[in-house]
């Protein structure tokens, strides 16, 4: 797997993921580290069962803190995650609605439906 870090050997920076699931904080941490991420979210969660709400708190402090990774403009960037699929669904439903009341107006503004409605017929 490689990482964004390992075009600069001597010179790792901490960034957060644009692909991660929630801020991008364990991926990031993943990646700098060179783990896999699954192994510091189990890290993450175990912290956040031990100590609570401090852990909640270390990790949006990391979120605030650390700068969000540089857009590198690759296919890799796209979001594939829950996330992403939920906010492209979102917005092909939303586009699908506005479609829909475009269509809705238009028939109500049309003189075919003010002649239909003083006909009685709609």
């Amino acid at each position: 797997m490689r990482s964004r870090n390992d075009d600069f050997p001597g010179r790792r920076k901490l960034y957060r993921s644009r692909n991660g699931l929630a801020l991008g904080v364990c991926r990031g941490l993943a990646d700098y580290l060179g783990l896999p991420c699954w192994v510091v979210r189990a890290f993450v969660i175990v912290l956040f069962v031990s100590t609570g709400f401090t852990a909640a708190i270390l990790y949006f402090a990391a979120a605030f803190f650390v700068p969000l990774a540089p857009e590198t403009g690759g296919a890799e960037d796209i979001d594939t995650g829950r996330l992403g699929r939920a906010a492209a669904d979102v917005s092909r439903r939303f586009k699908d609605l506005d479609a829909r009341l475009s269509r809705l107006e238009s028939h109500v503004t049309s003189r075919e439906y003010d002649f239909d409605r003083r006909l009685g017929r709609s």
